[in-house]
């Protein structure tokens, strides 16, 4: 059990059941990192997604890449899925943005994200042409 586990059970505080089990000679288990480096590898392989082993594990995206980091080793972030034709084909659509969100399985705001990066045209205050397009001003 933990200091914290027993505190609740026995009614003290956490650092009081710390201080007698030192007095006592007892010491803590080690803790045993979430993320193991075969963890790592199931991301860099692809077989999962970063995102994927962090829910499996409990953890956050960052505890995954800082245990690659530790090892020496980084995972690489996947190729994006919105390419220049793919949001083209969103902005000559006159479809809502946000159901051609749902359909490439990514949020609104993702799409004006990506649409900034690969350089459409847009206007002067910064908003690309999906944000005419969609109404927001």
């Amino acid at each position: 059990m933990t200091f914290r586990e027993i505190a609740c059970i026995e009614g003290w505080d956490e650092k009081t059941i710390s201080s007698h089990c030192k007095g006592l000679g007892l010491t803590l288990q080690p803790r045993q990192p979430a993320v193991a480096l075969s963890d790592v590898l199931i991301a860099q392989e692809g077989r999962e997604t970063v995102r994927q082993v962090a829910a499996r594990l409990g953890v956050t995206v960052q505890a995954v890449h800082m245990c690659a980091y530790r090892h020496g080793t980084r995972i690489a972030r996947r190729p994006s899925r919105l390419d220049y034709e793919t949001m083209r084909r969103v902005v000559l659509a006159h479809a809502p943005l946000s159901q051609a969100a749902v359909e490439l399985g990514v949020t609104p705001e993702t799409l004006y994200r990506r649409a900034g990066q690969l350089g459409l045209p847009g206007d002067r205050r910064g908003r690309t042409l999906l944000r005419r397009r969609e109404g927001v001003v």
